[in-house]
C-alpha cells in the first residue's frame, strides 16, 4: 500500500466509517450519520443494501406464491 503516515499528518484526514482507511476531509463525503466516507465506499454500500432488499422482497414474493394465505372462515358455534 502506498501510504505515508507522515504525509497523512500534514493533511486534514479522518477515517472512512465504512472501510476504515484514511480519507481527506477536503474530498470526503458524509453518510447518513454525518461520518466521513469515500464516495466509492458509500456507493458500494448503497448498492449492496439495495440488492439485499430486492433479494429479500423477491424471496418474500416467492414464498407467498408457494404458500398463499387463505382467509380464516368463521364457523358459527352450535350445541
Amino acid at each position: 500500500m502506498n501510504f505515508s503516515f507522515s504525509r497523512a499528518q500534514n493533511k486534514r484526514t479522518t477515517r472512512c466509517s465504512i472501510c476504515g482507511n484514511f480519507v481527506a476531509l477536503e474530498t470526503s463525503n458524509t453518510d447518513e450519520q454525518g461520518s466521513a466516507v469515500h464516495e466509492e465506499c458509500y456507493v458500494g454500500r448503497t448498492i449492496a443494501l439495495f440488492a439485499e432488499q430486492q433479494a429479500a422482497r423477491r424471496a418474500q414474493e416467492s414464498a407467498s406464491r408457494l404458500f398463499p394465505l387463505e382467509p380464516i372462515r368463521v364457523v358459527p358455534f352450535s350445541r
